[in-house]
């Protein structure tokens, strides 16, 4: 059941959402409807951030959709997802699958306080990587939105539009920010609000652009360094299934047999070894790729985006030719290209360094985009997460 999270319009004249819906959203306990209330916030936040940067995206206009997108791995919906992809022209035969899928998750699949997620979390399957997997995805989002959506939604209450960064308003909005840097400092959050305010009285377009693209790749910097721990959790969730497949059979066979004597578990390992290899074959093998591919996609209303590949997408005519000075240092700290090239694409997700390479390409690239304006979901879709039940149609 929902939690206490203040009721707001389903339309952009919505209030602003404020550090108590924040903390209201983020005390949800079901995962997955967090993450489609998280994402909604992200869209609010970016609307009212629009006000205050014209056509700019910020940061909160990417990670409404990279939140959209964990939800995907988060539902659990990447193994179906594979499947249907191998299936080609039978996919439809996953639609019956598909539908009770959904139906599973309005019922508490990955909710533990349901009678149904405590069953889930009891019976051990060789598909328990996505389990693990959507745990890390959304300890992140969580984790993420917990910290810097709470400096968001406190920026746009403390903080007025014309603020200096100078100001009484400012500086009180600041020095709630931890000093020294991610993980456990926020400096770079401190830093890249005051370049959102150093845009403002700018009458220079490119010179806007360049604040603007300046404190969203600070803040990136900030919440990927965060959230190395999780997205290394989330990758590597194949290998742990992996390590425990072989006892989870024997247990699933034998019941009671943790209690026998090594000497005779020893030998009934050998016994059901065949079947414990060859399921630990299969799960890893296709969970790896789900989860890897869960990790490296980004769907934008414009196109999916796959990280592992170069991006493909043109500047925006303000930033094109030599970067802008307040630019420089960042640019030459995380994108080895050679000026006009987008060799971005990202080998290794694990990787803070790619990682960054990729979202200043990504960042820079869809700075203006008018597509990202787009609502994350229906106000159907969303009159029903308000109310704590997972939404029918594509999320």
């Amino acid at each position: 059941m929902q939690v206490g999270y203040r009721k707001r319009g389903l339309v952009n004249t919505a209030p602003v959402p404020s550090e108590q819906d924040v903390a209201n959203i983020a005390a949800i306990q079901n995962r997955v409807i967090r993450n489609l209330e998280i994402t909604a916030c992200y869209a609010e936040l970016a609307t009212a951030m629009r006000a205050r940067l014209g056509a700019a995206a910020d940061w909160c206009t990417f990670a409404t959709w990279a939140s959209r997108q964990a939800g995907s791995t988060i539902r659990g919906e990447d193994l179906l997802e594979r499947f249907a992809r191998r299936l080609g022209r039978h996919a439809r035969l996953l639609e019956p699958l598909q539908s009770m899928y959904r139906a599973l998750l309005r019922k508490g699949l990955f909710n533990p306080e349901s009678r149904l997620g405590r069953v889930v979390v009891a019976i051990h399957t060789p598909f328990d990587a996505f389990e693990r997997a959507s745990e890390a995805v959304a300890a992140g989002n969580l984790k993420v939105f917990e910290e810097i959506g709470r400096e968001f939604a406190r920026f746009l209450e403390q903080v007025p539009a014309d603020a200096p960064p100078e100001s009484p308003a400012f500086t009180t909005f600041a020095v709630q920010l931890r000093p020294g840097h991610a993980p456990d400092g926020q400096q770079l959050l401190r830093e890249a609000f005051t370049h959102y305010q150093q845009q403002r009285p700018e009458t220079d377009p490119a010179v806007r652009a360049a604040w603007t693209l300046l404190a969203n790749l600070k803040i990136g910097l900030h919440e990927q360094t965060r959230l190395e721990p999780e997205i290394a959790r989330a990758v590597d969730a194949p290998l742990t299934t992996a390590r425990e497949l072989g006892a989870r059979v024997l247990d699933v066979l034998v019941p009671g047999s943790r209690r026998w004597p090594r000497l005779l578990r020893t030998p009934a390992y050998s016994v059901v070894g065949w079947l414990a290899m060859r399921v630990r074959h299969a799960a890893t093998a296709i969970t790896r790729e789900a989860v890897t591919e869960a990790m490296m996609v980004l769907a934008l209303p414009t196109g999916v985006l796959a990280l592992g590949r170069n991006l493909e997408a043109p500047l925006p005519s303000i930033f094109r030719g030599s970067p802008h000075p307040v630019l420089v240092a960042f640019i030459k700290e995380y994108d080895p290209c050679p000026p006009g090239v987008s060799e971005c694409g990202a080998d290794d997700w694990c990787n803070l360094r790619q990682r960054m390479h990729y979202i200043l390409h990504l960042f820079r690239a869809y700075a203006e985009e008018p597509g990202l304006w787009a609502p994350p979901f229906t106000p159907e879709q969303m009159a029903s997460f308000r109310v704590g039940i997972v939404p029918v149609g594509e999320l």
